[in-house]
């Protein structure tokens, strides 16, 4: 995604030592180690960026591993700027809330509006997967 030149600068952020290693190791792997790429460790609740600093988030296959989604949902819609665009991705039930929390359609499109997003807003299932288009 960085370097397609599509995006002046692109963020990588999750809490996970562990993801972050294996998303470096990948830059790396593909020859991507110059694009504009900054890889950040950061809670999803509490995003380190001023209102307004982006154009899109993806969120990718990942909702249901932030414990506090509410909150992340909500620091998604504050960082976008207006008709910046949320494109996020997670599994669904029936998988068992056990270590995750897993939702349904209509729970991820009640957690876009809950955070903001009443505009531009569509959420799919295909097969266990949740697709969330929003644009604030």
């Amino acid at each position: 995604m960085a370097s397609s030149n599509d995006f002046q600068h692109v963020f990588g952020l999750d809490y996970s030592y562990q993801m972050l290693s294996e998303c470096v190791a990948s830059v790396n792997r593909q020859g991507e180690g110059n694009a504009p790429l900054s890889i950040i460790r950061g809670d999803a609740g509490y995003l380190p960026f001023e209102d307004g600093s982006f154009d899109a988030v993806h969120w990718g296959a990942a909702m249901h591993c932030v414990p506090d989604v509410e909150a992340a949902m909500a620091e998604v819609y504050r960082v976008l700027k207006p008709g910046g665009r949320l494109y996020a991705t997670t599994f669904l039930r029936p998988f068992p809330d056990i270590v995750f929390r897993f939702f349904d359609v209509d729970e991820m499109e009640s957690l876009a509006r809950q955070a903001g997003f009443d505009g531009s807003l569509t959420v799919e299932g295909i097969s266990v997967y949740g697709i969330l288009r929003a644009i604030k």
